[in-house]
C-alpha cells in the first residue's frame, strides 16, 4: 500500500509539472491542442496533455510515471476481480449507454467518410479494436487518423461539427 501511495504522489507530481510545462487550453469553443478535435470534450483535451507530458518528461520520469499506472492498473485490476456478479452486472449496466454512445457516434463520423478513407482507417486498425492494438499500432492508427482528418472537405468538416454540435463530441 505504501508503494502505492507513493506512485500515486509521484504521478500528480510528475503531472502536475508537465501540466505546467504544457500548453495552454484552448478558449471555449476552440478545439484543444493537438489532436483534440477528433476526439471532443475532455477526452480529447486529456490526449493533448498526454501528448503535452511526453514531450517535457525526462526518460526516468516516464519510467516512473509508468511505473506509478501499471500499480494503478494493478490495483484496479483487483478491485475489478472482487467484485461480486451482481457488482459486475450493475457496472455493466451502467457502462452499457455509454458504450452505445460510442458506438453511435462512431457509426455517425463514419457515415460522412470516403469509401477510401474507410478503408484506410480499417487498414491502419488491422480488424482490431483500441484494446487489442499495441502502443505501436495504436501510434500508426493515429497517424492515420489524422491524415484522414486533414483531407476532410470542407462538408465533410462541416458535417463533423454539426455532430459535435448535436452533442456527439461532448461527454
Amino acid at each position: 500500500m505504501k508503494r502505492f501511495l507513493t506512485a500515486l504522489a509521484a504521478t500528480t507530481m510528475l503531472a502536475t509539472a508537465a501540466l505546467a510545462q504544457a500548453p495552454a487550453p484552448a478558449s471555449p469553443g476552440q478545439p484543444a491542442p493537438h489532436h483534440a478535435a477528433q476526439h471532443g470534450g475532455p477526452r480529447g483535451e486529456f490526449h493533448a496533455y498526454r501528448k503535452a507530458m511526453d514531450e517535457v518528461l525526462t526518460p526516468e520520469q516516464k519510467a516512473k510515471l509508468e511505473a506509478a499506472r501499471s500499480d494503478m492498473r494493478k490495483a484496479h485490476d483487483a478491485v475489478m476481480a472482487s467484485l461480486t456478479p451482481d457488482q459486475k452486472a450493475k457496472l455493466d449496466a451502467a457502462r452499457k449507454p455509454m458504450h452505445d454512445r460510442m458506438e453511435q457516434r462512431r457509426a455517425d463520423f463514419e457515415k460522412i467518410l470516403t469509401p477510401e478513407q474507410k478503408a484506410e482507417l480499417d487498414k491502419a486498425r488491422g480488424g482490431k479494436t483500441r484494446e487489442q492494438m499495441t502502443s505501436a499500432e495504436r501510434d500508426t492508427f493515429r497517424a492515420a487518423m489524422k491524415k484522414v482528418m486533414d483531407g476532410l472537405t470542407p462538408d465533410q468538416k462541416e458535417k463533423l461539427r454539426a455532430l459535435h454540435k448535436d452533442g456527439h463530441g461532448r461527454g
